[in-house]
Formats: C-alpha cells, structure tokens, sequence
C-alpha cells in the first residue's frame, strides 16, 4: 500500500464553488422592480370604474325609459331657468344686452345723439359720452358726466340694464323736443346678495330739430 508524500498537498475540493462565487459577484446587481406607474393605473382604474359604471346603468335606464328621461330632463331645465331667474332677474336664454341694445337702436323718437349718448353710459364708454355732449348749451348747467358713469353704467356701477323705455316726448313753444326716458337697472348677483333693490332712472332730453342734445337732466331714480 502506497501512502501519499508529506509534501504533497490534499486536492482543493472548493475549487469550482469559488469560481461560480467568484463569478456571480461579477455580475451587476438585480434592478428592483418599478411599480410606481403601475400603482397609478391601478388608483386611476379605481376612480374611473365606478363613474363609468353609474354612465352605463344611466344610459341603460335612459333607453329602457325614454319617457321618464324626458320628463326628468324637462324638470331640471325648468329648475335652472326658474334659478336663474330669481336670482339674477333674467332668464339663462335670453340675452337682456342685445335687447336693450335694440330696444334703443330701433326706437324712431329718439335721436341718433340720444341713443349714442344711453349706449355709451351702458356700456361705461366715457369719451363717446363727452362727444356728443359737446352740442349741449354752454348756458346750461353742464352734466356731471363722470358721476353719471360710475353710478349707472353696467362696469362701473355692478348693475345690468334690463329695460328702456321713453315714458314721454313733446315738442315744446320753442322747438325743442323734450323727451323722457326711462332706464330699468338690477344691480349683480353679488349686489344682490347683499340687500341691492331694483333701480329707475329717469332722463331728461331736449334735442333740437337736428336731433343734437341741447340739454340733458338727470330727473330722479327711484328703487322697488
């Protein structure tokens, strides 16, 4: 029997686990998984589910009950129209600016210079005001122009025109045409939340024969 040397040493039995450790730590490390953007979906699908579900049933019942449908439709236009209303003083349809606007653009007893003359107090715009105010007699008391435009145009003062109306006119001994108009205001939304009533002004026109403003009076406003 033949016993191994002393200076021989024992066969290395570790020799191939050390190259797969050896190896392994080579390779790059495992990038964790994202789930940031999957996660998202998957809260996005969560709220979206069950409006479309509600959207679905909805149209469902809608085929299967167009009666019913109908009428619910009708009842909740009719409650936003009649909110509307009472609230603002006007109907949702309806556009209370052009109105008025045609109310004074069509009415034939009016002078051109009367009618550029309420427009522009509407609509605030000072330097149309001031124009044809310049054939007013200087012997008169002139208009307080810019009071008039903060307390009555729909920017300055928060109120809406609702109404205009030439309560009277008449020719006078001299030729001067006196005329008298009426303007209805609301005040906002918001001015009516805080206790703001309805408004009439009254003005007064003398035009001469050309239809230019030879004096203007603001006469009184009166509130209901």
């Amino acid at each position: 029997m033949i016993s191994p040397s002393p200076t021989q040493s024992p066969v290395d039995q570790r020799g191939p686990q050390l190259e797969a450790e050896r190896r392994n730590a080579s390779l790059p490390p495992p990038v964790p998984e994202r789930r940031g953007p999957k996660r998202r979906g998957l809260v996005i699908k969560a709220i979206l589910r069950p409006i479309l579900k509600a959207l679905y049933y909805i149209i469902r019942w809608i085929r299967a009950h167009r009666i019913a449908a109908l009428i619910a439709i009708l009842l909740l236009l009719a409650s936003i129209f009649a909110t509307s209303y009472f609230v603002t003083g006007s109907a949702p349809i309806t556009s209370d600016s052009n109105s008025v606007r045609d109310s004074i653009r069509n009415n034939p007893q009016l002078s051109d210079d009367v009618k550029a003359w309420l427009l522009a107090l509407r609509d605030g715009n000072l330097d149309t005001m001031i124009s044809v105010e310049k054939s007013i007699n200087p012997s008169t008391r002139p208009p307080d122009t810019a009071l008039y435009l903060l307390q009555f145009s729909e920017p300055r003062a928060q109120v809406k025109w609702t109404n205009v109306t030439l309560s009277s006119i008449k020719t006078a001994p001299d030729g001067l045409v006196d005329s008298y108009v009426e303007v209805d205001m609301t005040p906002s939304p918001s001015v009516q939340a805080q206790g703001g009533t309805r408004t009439v002004v009254l003005w007064h026109f003398a035009t001469d024969p050309a239809g230019r403003i030879y004096l203007l009076d603001y006469v009184s406003a009166r509130t209901s």
